[in-house]
């Protein structure tokens, strides 16, 4: 057994990478960010301030208010749904009691689980290379071409630039010929 073979029994580095980046069990820290967004969300709504690049968690249209919750990207279910719809007229005292029910704790648990779940995102991101695993019906050519690891940088930001465009790796169009995303280069 060589030298640094004798260091493996000390790493772990899949169990301990994910405990690492859970964040403490501090119910302040915990709810903070949920109720920082419940008081940005109440002054942009009064306001109705529009905000670039989709930070905001509300959008109002046809006296309906279609609100998602996102804490670190990763959307937080209200009822059992990621986006919930509420009567425009009652989404302040919506949130009020939103903004309750956090104080009280009774989404302390769904915050948790939100945190793992972030953890485990963030464990498998620092571990390098592709580990996110794809949401239902994604598609984009680095989850779905064999030879990704295989292509030089600007190979990569060829076939994104194309595949944003609607174009395949060959340049032909997704919407004529179909998705190919090992057509050749």
């Amino acid at each position: 057994m060589g030298m640094m073979d004798s260091l493996a029994g000390f790493i772990d580095n899949e169990g301990l990478a994910e405990a690492f980046a859970v964040r403490s069990d501090d119910l302040e820290k915990t709810r903070r960010p949920l109720l920082d967004g419940i008081v940005r969300t109440r002054e942009q709504f009064a306001e109705r301030r529009t905000i670039n690049g989709g930070g905001r968690w509300w959008q109002a249209q046809n006296g309906v208010v279609a609100f998602t919750v996102k804490l670190g990207g990763t959307p937080l279910a209200l009822s059992g749904s990621a986006t919930n719809h509420i009567p425009e007229a009652r989404f302040m005292a919506f949130l009020d009691k939103l903004e309750q029910i956090v104080n009280a704790g009774a989404l302390d648990d769904a915050l948790k689980t939100n945190l793992a779940e972030r953890a485990k995102q963030r464990s498998a991101a620092s571990r390098g290379g592709r580990q996110r695993a794809a949401a239902i019906g994604e598609r984009h050519p680095s989850i779905d071409r064999k030879n990704w690891e295989n292509l030089t940088w600007a190979q990569r930001q060829k076939v994104n630039a194309l595949y944003r465009d609607g174009k395949n790796p060959d340049g032909t169009s997704i919407a004529e010929v179909g998705y190919k995303p090992d057509a050749p280069l």
